[in-house]
């Protein structure tokens, strides 16, 4: 029964932004924040472009003086860094909280607040790097930042507002993470199975894995480095015990899964342009879904392929350089299956396939010379020349840039309800392959010539000042490429031809609503059964051994569809379903615009920038704020029409709220502990790559942990983990006695732990800025003693809820606090047990 106009006016109501400048900073829906990330990463793209243009103006002839060797560092800093760090990630992370919720037939993303947050983490981090430009302070020490050359020795302030900035825009990569991992799990069409997926979502949820555990390896790096700038610590000091390659493991560690979190989502793009564009099904659906996942977990075997010339044993270079061969042959995969497709049907050229076709000779080119350098002979003779400078452009550009070209014009009548054109858009294309092709293809041949990356200019008898004249216009005829291709775009935007809700044929489900989308997404969530269920929507798949339960199910997929008909309507809420077939399990509240993530970005921007001026104190006050509204946050519950709820849950035959794995807060705080292991497994990595190249060990003659005393400390917060099991127990037994006298238990062993440990820290014969062992000693401990103190305030929140309020041990959502509390709470326990091993025990044993 379709819902009447009223219910339906109410629904639509619910899903409007708020006016005016407030109400467009408090917006939470996922399009319009998609849409600025997108524009903002534009913005800064922008800037990197009239960077890399004066580069290439001062590199034209040599011995130029147009910039001196200190501008020329600053600059190449800041490209690198915009490019990377301000345009590539965020612009894939914008398209994926776009796309996402409208190809699995979702309303939002499972947490609005969290984009928002991110969003402005993103602004605001990104505006701390370029501020920098303000006090004549820019970062230049490369966009890889080298200890030592970013070390407190030899760089200025210009690098703390590079790692403080770069701090901030990596939490908001982990927050987009975890959201689009848990939208992709828990919110996608009724009967929308694994298998059923688009290509492109399956690219973003295998990077939205490879956020989780590579970005929280710089965000350590960077605190480690501020750490040793701003207060004296040794990490990466060589005199005092620290290492300088340690800042490159680290970093490459993230810096090499980065380029496949980039690229991945590009090839989902190409995934889904060419079926429509062929007007039939990718070929080898499985192969290429293989070869997305073998990119995304092999990608973390390749960071050492960046530091082939560092000294490394031979040994693991091999293995870095078959890692390097597997990556290659995923990627061959892939064209392959591209190629196939395009092969077996009569493509129409329109100017998103154009801009594939560019893709395939400039990415093909990029992967060859790719093989190459990840050979070590040829690496060690092409390592930091431009050779290398050409290779990652080839990657980069053509494996990312033209793609992302092509998704714009291929969503833009969804984004806008225009559609894009065609002569200019064209002409532009021209220009950004022609200008490529006469940028990088000269600076390979420099390369080979002995030409270095990095440096600001060069002597005449090298030879190599044609070949820098040439690309230098070539970098021009790009430039104006892509003026002309993003102008027409904009122009487009606003001025295009009104676009039909399908204009390209296209068989996912974005297709299915007007253009542009309205702010709902989906009134209804569609029944999928198939890959394309917009050219299949009948389900082509049994879920069951025969026709009579298949038919059942199917009915059951309906009814849920139908009861979600504008509903809920006088609150936002999507259905979550089961992460491996898409059943219906229970439909989440989700909420509606709000200030909150705002103010709590600029609090902790705040934060920062206090620190940034040595205002420690006035730093700690403003982060003291960040954990009041994060606490607030947490503690916020939903408001909904309890009448519409009763009715909603009788017609879903499914519960209304959950807990446990069926719902998207568990897998929110499932991602938070794998940010919080990949952390820990950094720091204890740190700590033994420090031992293993220290002649003694503690350094420095340091005394060893004293074993006596720390046995009895760690044993306070084993104690804590077992009555915490205790209560778990009462827990399921439903005993209110068994889960108070447990829980507080736990918090009184919990806050023992924290002020004895605190207190043997203090009294210990050495500080923290000793030598490199002391540093790493107390990052650890301090570690634990953050995650044992955010497990306290969970559990304590828990029990607030039980005593103060009263509430029913059959409630969800208290269910759910406690689930969540205890999934930190035991990896506290575990971290802290594990350091004990790590710190104390293994020093005495070996």
């Amino acid at each position: 029964m379709k819902p009447d106009a009223l219910i339906e006016e109410r629904f639509t109501r619910t899903w409007l932004s708020r006016p005016g400048f407030w109400g467009w900073i408090a917006e939470v829906n996922n399009r319009p924040l998609g849409v600025r990330y997108m524009v903002t990463s534009l913005v800064f793209f922008a800037l990197a472009v009239v960077m890399a243009l004066t580069m290439r103006t001062q590199l034209a002839l040599p011995d130029n003086n147009l910039l001196s060797p200190d501008t020329y560092n600053a600059v190449f800093t800041m490209h690198g860094s915009t490019m990377l760090y301000l345009f590539a990630v965020p612009f894939v992370e914008g398209l994926g909280l776009y796309l996402i919720p409208l190809l699995i037939g979702a309303r939002d993303v499972a947490f609005p607040r969290l984009t928002s947050f991110g969003y402005w983490m993103y602004l605001f981090g990104g505006l701390i790097i370029f501020s920098s430009f303000l006090f004549g302070e820019v970062p230049d020490a490369g966009w890889t930042a080298y200890t030592p050359l970013s070390g407190p020795k030899y760089s200025g302030i210009g690098i703390d507002f590079w790692l403080l900035g770069l701090g901030l825009l990596e939490i908001a990569g982990i927050t987009a993470a975890i959201e689009i991992v848990t939208t992709i799990l828990k919110f996608r069409a009724p009967g929308m199975a694994l298998q059923h997926m688009p290509l492109i979502a399956w690219t973003y949820l295998v990077i939205g894995f490879m956020i989780l555990f590579s970005f929280p390896v710089l965000l350590l790096a960077t605190l480690l480095l501020e750490l040793d700038r701003a207060f004296g610590f040794q990490f990466f000091n060589p005199s005092m015990g620290g290492s300088s390659l340690l800042w490159q493991h680290l970093f490459w560690w993230f810096g090499h899964p980065e380029v496949y979190i980039i690229f991945l989502p590009a090839t989902g793009v190409i995934s889904t342009i060419i079926p429509v564009f062929v007007g039939r099904r990718i070929v080898a659906y499985p192969l290429i879904l293989a070869a997305l996942l073998i990119t995304g977990f092999v990608s973390f075997g390749l960071w050492t392929h960046h530091m082939f010339t560092s000294g490394i044993p031979e040994l693991p270079m091999l293995f870095f350089t078959a890692a390097s061969f597997m990556v290659a042959l995923a990627a061959g995969i892939q064209i392959f299956a591209w190629i196939a497709t395009l092969w077996g049907g009569r493509p129409r050229l329109g100017v998103p396939l154009l801009y594939i076709l560019a893709f395939f000779y400039i990415f093909v080119q990029g992967g060859l010379t790719g093989v190459m350098v990840a050979t070590m002979p040829f690496d060690w003779q092409t390592h930091d020349t431009t050779f290398v400078v050409a290779h990652f452009h080839d990657v980069l550009i053509g494996g990312a840039v033209l793609p992302f070209i092509a998704a714009f014009h291929y969503w833009l009548p969804k984004m806008t309800g225009r559609l894009g054109g065609e002569f200019w858009d064209r002409i532009g294309l021209g220009f950004i392959f022609v200008g490529y092709n006469i940028t990088f293809v000269p600076l390979y041949i420099a390369g080979l010539f002995g030409m270095r990356r990095r440096i600001y200019t060069y002597p005449e008898e090298m030879g190599i000042g044609t070949l820098n004249l040439i690309s230098t216009f070539g970098s021009y005829l790009l430039a104006l490429g892509f003026a002309i291709a993003l102008a027409s775009l904009l122009w487009h935007a606003r001025r295009g031809r009104p676009a039909d809700p399908d204009p390209w044929k296209g068989g996912t489900l974005e297709w299915s609503m007007p253009s542009p989308a309205p702010p709902y997404g989906f009134r209804r969530p569609l029944v999928v059964g198939d890959l394309y269920p917009l050219w299949n929507p009948v389900p082509s798949e049994s879920h069951s051994g025969d026709s009579a339960p298949r038919d059942a199910y199917t009915e059951e997929l309906k009814q849920a569809s139908a009861a979600m008909d504008c509903r809920p309507a006088g609150w936002r809420g999507n259905l979550v379903t089961d992460g491996l077939n898409g059943r219906p399990q229970a439909v989440q509240s989700l909420p509606g615009p709000t200030l909150l993530p705002f103010w709590l970005a600029v609090v902790m921007t705040l934060a920062t920038v206090f620190f940034l001026a040595q205002q420690y104190l006035a730093s700690a006050a403003m982060g003291f704020v960040s954990l009041v509204f994060i606490g607030w946050w947490l503690t916020r519950e939903p408001v909904f029409d309890r009448e519409e709820a009763a009715v909603l849950e009788a017609q879903l035959q499914v519960p209304l709220w959950s807990h446990g794995r069926h719902t998207t807060g568990w897998w929110a705080a499932a991602g938070t502990v794998a940010v919080l292991f990949t952390v820990f497994g950094a720091l204890t990595y740190s700590y033994f790559y420090l031992r293993l190249y220290s002649d003694h060990w503690p350094q420095g003659g340091l005394p060893l942990p004293e074993l006596g005393s720390s046995l009895l400390v760690f044993a306070l917060l084993a104690a804590g983990g077992v009555s915490q099991f205790m209560s778990s127990l009462g827990w399921r037994r439903r005993s209110r006695t068994w889960v108070v006298f447990g829980t507080a238990a736990t918090l009184v062993l919990g806050v023992g732990f924290v002020i004895v440990q605190m207190m043997v820290l203090h009294a210990a014969p050495f500080g923290p800025t000793a030598n490199a062992y002391a540093s790493i000693f107390f990052v650890l401990n301090g570690f634990v003693l953050l995650t044992v103190l955010t497990g306290l305030a969970l559990l304590g929140g828990a029990l607030v809820r039980v005593i103060a309020r009263q509430e029913s041990f059959t409630a969800p959502r208290l269910i759910l606090w406690f689930q969540i509390s205890e999934m930190l709470w035991f990896f506290a326990v575990f971290a802290g047990l594990a350091c004990f091993l790590v710190a104390y025990l293994v020093p005495h044993l070996l």
